[in-house]
């Protein structure tokens, strides 16, 4: 790839100011960890995004959406492509009653304490996750019995062709940890989520709730990814993990959550290669032990 001629692209359709070269990628994960970018991307409006879309056809350059990187492992060696984090411009919030419009860009935590103002019902569960409504509807998130599945009305998104379209939820085939637009090119723009009328002590109560269950339970005073590993049907992956006696298991600065087995943290300066290892490790005796395939839920980009 040519820096440079990409580099005059840019400045020809004026999106220059919204692009970095070598970004180090460290500084937009929750994990901290992996190299730098070749071009990364903080797009304002969907113009400029679509802007950035096609010089990545017309030059058959990769990209990828990371939104808070909240469930990312970026390798060693950075990526080799195009990088984009949405801006300013996509975490909009607008509120129609109880009808929700909201940019893919909205830190779920963030939305759920404005809705928390308004004392509407239905994003408690969101409280304590540490993403966007982006990545969290491209992956259903969820918590202690509750999913993006059940307040999302519409997704606006750009398809792989670079034309805006909208789904309605029953068109997204909401599943496990998915729906229908992942794994294609398509970016989530925004969508419209349908809440409830609730009372502010009990839309409060439950946060708390959720917030303790969560400390108690997952390392978020660590630097992590999240989880791992899906649950395989009928088992608990960090049930999994720690029956083969890889709880606590260390790697470098990287480690095995002692808190939750389906928990990678990083100690300190760990590398996407310590991660790894852990990662191969933890497969390998499951494998062995039960014969179960565990399917990463975690997205590896770059090069090793």
């Amino acid at each position: 790839m040519n820096l440079e001629i990409i580099s005059n692209e840019l400045k020809k359709r004026e999106i220059n100011k919204i692009v970095k070269f070598n970004e180090p990628l460290k500084k937009h994960t929750s994990f901290r960890i992996g190299g730098p970018v070749d071009i990364f991307c903080t797009p304002n409006t969907i113009e400029e995004l679509k802007k950035v879309i096609s010089i990545s056809k017309e030059y058959d350059i990769p990209f990828w959406v990371i939104g808070n990187g909240s469930n990312i492992l970026i390798l060693d060696q950075g990526v080799r492509g195009i990088v984009i984090k949405l801006n300013q411009g996509f975490k909009k919030i607008i509120f129609l009653d109880k009808i929700v419009k909201v940019g893919a860009g909205v830190s779920l935590i963030y939305l759920g304490k404005i809705a928390l103002k308004r004392e509407l019902s239905g994003l408690e569960f969101v409280c304590n996750i540490p993403g966007t409504l982006g990545g969290a509807i491209i992956n259903n998130a969820s918590f202690n019995g509750n999913c993006m599945a059940n307040i999302v009305q519409e997704v606006t998104f750009l398809t792989e062709e670079n034309n805006l379209e909208s789904a309605s939820k029953s068109d997204l085939d909401f599943n496990y940890r998915k729906c229908n637009l992942k794994g294609r090119s398509a970016i989530i723009l925004g969508a419209t989520l349908q809440l409830k009328e609730g009372n502010k002590e009990k839309i409060e109560s439950k946060i708390r709730k959720n917030i303790k269950i969560r400390k108690a339970k997952q390392p978020i005073d660590k630097l992590s990814a999240g989880s791992i590993f899906k649950n395989p049907p009928g088992y608990y992956a960090a049930e999994l993990i720690e029956k083969v006696g890889a709880k606590g298991l260390s790697q470098g600065k990287a480690e095995v959550s002692c808190k939750h087995a389906n928990f990678i943290i990083n100690n300190g300066n760990a590398t996407a290669r310590d991660v790894l290892y852990l990662i191969e490790e933890i497969e390998k005796r499951v494998k062995e032990a039960f014969n179960i395939e565990l399917n990463r839920e975690i997205q590896i980009l770059g090069e090793p």
